[in-house]
């Protein structure tokens, strides 16, 4: 192992790049996101507005993932 190895920076980075790969995904692709996560237990599909507002906080959460992920770059 590298002496500058640190278990805890490899884990975090992980969660970052999942989290940022899903909501990128999600932002994307909200229909097929919902499908996956909620369709199974509803009865029919939401409304157009909530598809809209889902693209605008995963859009958020994407944006967040992105700059964790790059913080250490931009010094």
């Amino acid at each position: 192992m590298p002496p500058n190895f640190n278990v805890i920076s490899a884990v975090i980075t992980i969660f970052l790049v999942l989290w940022t790969g899903t909501a990128l995904f999600a932002t994307i692709r909200p229909r097929t996101f919902w499908s996956i996560t909620q369709g199974w237990k509803a009865t029919r599909e939401p409304s157009c507005a909530y598809f809209i507002f889902t693209r605008i906080g995963t859009a958020i959460f994407a944006f967040i993932g992105l700059v964790l992920l790059l913080q250490p770059y931009l010094h």
